[in-house]
């Protein structure tokens, strides 16, 4: 016996409400926490039937107190369901829900954030414990995938990338491209780091890791229009062999700036790790002492990842979207539309509708 089979076209019903959802937005997603009020109001309802119906059951049996009622009809119960949908039309109207988009472009208003990783020889080391990602790069660049999920969904946020090795290099100036940015993270390899950043360019370099030189480039890579709304964020196991507190000089530029640093402290802090570097044989481990310093003097924060992949998406939600953000920027962009009047027009007919059933 054949089972019918669904229709060709529900799991594409499926896809296109499912990407429906996820593109709306909301101007003030914390009033939905509204909601959580109609919990305690249908707590108290069902309290308040409930005596009632101890108090009617006091008085006789319920068939004998059903025929003393002066009502000629019973209620529609279905209308019982109005307020509810009411209150909740009413608490999404609060919150501003937002798709599509509008007949004017807006101006693309969020956060700027220079990411600053490390593709230094020691980001080789395969001190991992995650099988998808065993170097510490590797760990780096699938944390930066995960920060870009949350960006873009909620967009407007500008972000750039900087490398550093011996030397720093900007491979993405502040953009809100997302596709571009995607595509210059999944390039991101510390087994062939950009030829301008490695230290035999250099002659006069004391180390292969030169933290402050990507510190440096991530403050000049801001724009000074902004200040308040920047953050830089640094991924790196602090392991530079020159060992000069080279660090301190882009710590002091950022400071100054006023730009905090968040740090994330990426390998094994506790076994160092062997590695082959030409035809010599180094011990690598995450340094932690001096990235912890570089964001308390900051004023950011550090995030030991170690040996996981950094959750970098939650830690973005959490630690830096809720700061303020830029007040006006040069990219003007389609904003999505403000839906707001249809859910009080909803929540309009429903208190009718539950007006009506009261009666």
């Amino acid at each position: 016996m054949n089972l019918p089979s669904l229709p060709s076209g529900l799991g594409g019903l499926i896809t296109d409400t499912r990407e429906f959802l996820a593109a709306i937005r909301f101007t003030r997603p914390e009033a939905l926490a509204l909601l959580f009020l109609f919990i305690l109001f249908a707590a108290g309802n069902r309290y308040a039937a409930a005596r009632r119906r101890r108090s009617a059951e006091a008085i006789g049996r319920a068939s004998a107190v059903a025929s003393l009622q002066t009502r000629p009809f019973a209620r529609r119960r279905w209308l019982g369901l109005a307020y509810p949908l009411a209150w909740l039309a009413l608490v999404l109207a609060i919150a501003g829900p937002r798709w599509g988009k509008s007949d004017e472009p807006g101006v693309a208003v969020g956060r700027d954030l220079v990411v600053v990783v490390d593709l230094s020889q020691s980001m080789l080391a395969n001190d991992m414990a995650n099988a998808d990602a065993k170097t510490r790069w590797e760990a780096a660049r699938a944390g930066l995938e995960d920060l870009m999920t949350p960006i873009a969904r909620r967009g407007g946020h500008r972000v750039g990338i900087v490398v550093f090795a011996a030397r720093a290099k900007v491979v993405l100036p502040l953009t809100t491209d997302y596709d571009h940015i995607r595509a210059a993270i999944a390039e991101l390899d510390a087994n062939w780091p950009p030829p301008e950043i490695r230290p035999g360019t250099d002659p006069n370099a004391v180390s292969g890791t030169r933290i402050g030189a990507g510190l440096l480039a991530a403050v000049q890579t801001h724009d000074d229009r902004f200040r308040g709304s920047q953050d830089i964020l640094l991924l790196s196991d602090g392991d530079d062999p020159g060992d000069d507190r080279e660090w301190m000089k882009g710590a002091e530029a950022a400071r100054t700036a006023n730009i905090p640093v968040h740090v994330v402290g990426i390998g094994n802090p506790l076994e160092p790790t062997l590695l082959t570097l030409g035809e010599e044989l180094v011990n690598s481990k995450l340094e932690e002492d001096g990235l912890k310093r570089i964001a308390a003097e900051t004023r950011g924060e550090y995030l030991p990842a170690r040996r996981d992949i950094p959750k970098l998406g939650e830690f973005f939600r959490s630690r830096i979207e809720p700061y303020p953000s830029r007040e006006f920027g040069d990219d003007a962009i389609p904003q999505p539309k403000d839906r707001s009047v249809w859910f009080l027009a909803a929540a309009l007919c429903l208190f009718s509708l539950g007006w009506f059933r009261g009666r």
